[in-house]
């Protein structure tokens, strides 16, 4: 079972798939993130094998933009795991205590600022994996479309967070802004998805 001082990446896979599977947290956040990591690891995987064969300029490019994706997306998985619990802090909070409003708002905020900030992320790996596409030899086509569907997979799921928290957020305005970006990064993922899989050999 993983516990909450270790970082989710230093656990054995097994026992962060288990503790999912028994626990409240790590949630469906985490779990986006560690999916869409991984799905950015396939489309990469496409492009390092294909640059070991044939080396070029716009390849490596790409390769370097994905290396600095995987890196600025994996923290969000723990970050995810903290905001759900200052979050649920709040609400577990005394009906009678004059700040808890005060605190959910806050505490919501940050509960839709990281799921966004995820999707936001896996909407860049999305774009990059259709740029990808004419870069990666055709025997590691199909990892790379696997990688964009976990990826796709992956920011549809981290958005739920959105819908689930906005309207704990402290103003209309502020819920309205959050559910246009959702509704934004969902919209788009639907349009690279399908330009990925287009685009894609018989």
């Amino acid at each position: 079972m993983t516990d909450n001082t270790t970082p989710i990446w230093q656990h054995r896979l097994s026992d962060f798939r288990d503790t999912v599977a028994r626990e409240p947290m790590p949630g469906c956040g985490a779990v986006a993130v560690v999916s869409a990591d991984l799905g950015l690891a396939l489309v990469l995987k496409g492009l390092h094998l294909s640059q070991q064969h044939d080396a070029t300029a716009p390849r490596q490019a790409l390769i370097d933009e994905g290396e600095s994706l995987k890196q600025r997306l994996a923290p969000l998985a723990r970050e995810d795991v903290e905001a759900f619990e200052v979050f649920m802090a709040a609400v577990g909070r005394d009906q009678d205590d004059e700040e808890r409003s005060d605190a959910i708002h806050t505490a919501a905020a940050s509960a839709v600022e990281v799921p966004l900030k995820t999707a936001q992320l896996c909407d860049a790996a999305l774009a990059l994996a259709q740029q990808a596409g004419e870069h990666i030899e055709q025997q590691f086509v199909s990892d790379a479309i696997a990688g964009a569907r976990l990826i796709h997979a992956a920011l549809h799921g981290v958005l739920l967070n959105v819908d689930a928290n906005a309207g704990q957020l402290g103003s209309d305005a502020a819920r309205d802004r959050a559910r246009l970006s959702r509704d934004g990064l969902a919209h788009r993922a639907e349009m690279l998805l399908a330009a990925i899989t287009a685009s894609a050999p018989a």
